[in-house]
Order: C-alpha cells, then sequence, then structure tokens
C-alpha cells in the first residue's frame, strides 16, 4: 500500500489534471486499491477526488479491460508490471528466450532497472 502511496505522489496523480496519461493511471488505481479492499471513500481521498470520481473511474478502467483497449494497456502497462508482478519471480534467460518482439525486450528492461530480477541483486 505504501508503494501505491508513493506512485501517487511520485507522478503527480493527485493533481487535476485530465490528461488521458493520468487518468488512466487512476482509474487502473483506483481498481487495485479497490482490489484491496478499501472504500471508494478511501480511495478518494487518496487522489484528492470524490466518490464519484471513483466510481467512474472504475466503470471506466472495467469497460476498457473488457475489451482489451490497446491504447489504456499502453499507458497501464508500467503500472501492471510494477504493482501486478512485483512479488513475481522473473528469470532474465527464461525471459530473453522467451522474448519475441520489442515490447517484451522494454519489459525486461523495465525489470532489470527496478531490481525485479532475483539473479542480479548481489
Amino acid at each position: 500500500m505504501t508503494d501505491i502511496i508513493q506512485y501517487i505522489e511520485d507522478n503527480n496523480l493527485k493533481a487535476r489534471h485530465r490528461y488521458r496519461h493520468y487518468t488512466y493511471k487512476r482509474f487502473y488505481l483506483y481498481n487495485l486499491l479497490r482490489e484491496e479492499g478499501l472504500t471508494l471513500y478511501e480511495i478518494a481521498a487518496m487522489f484528492n477526488r470524490d466518490h464519484a470520481s471513483v466510481i467512474h473511474g472504475l466503470k471506466t478502467h472495467h469497460d476498457l479491460i473488457s475489451i482489451k483497449d490497446k491504447i489504456y494497456l499502453d499507458y497501464i502497462e508500467e503500472l501492471m508490471l510494477i504493482f501486478e508482478n512485483y512479488n513475481e519471480d522473473h528469470n532474465l534467460v527464461d525471459d530473453i528466450m522467451n522474448c519475441f518482439c520489442l515490447k517484451q525486450l522494454r519489459k525486461i528492461k523495465f525489470r532489470i532497472k527496478n531490481n525485479l530480477y532475483k539473479e542480479l541483486n548481489l
């Protein structure tokens, strides 16, 4: 939970910006926090919003995920790597051997930068 709060602060997600790269990240985090059991009011307070904004964001998140919206998925890819795969073990050699496109190479690079490979943590 503290990682999410830190991410919100570091990326200025409390600001009233309506730019897509801010709103989509907020929508994703609304959903993540809701799955953690927080109330709509608690989530809203974390982002300086009201509960109706959170409801709208949750609905939009579910709609965009259900149709696999490529633009939305591209915007939240970083968050998915940070928060969903953070505790998952990754093997650098396996990831490289199974890599078949530039997007996967970017994921490997991101994991290396964020020390998500145990074999690199000395």
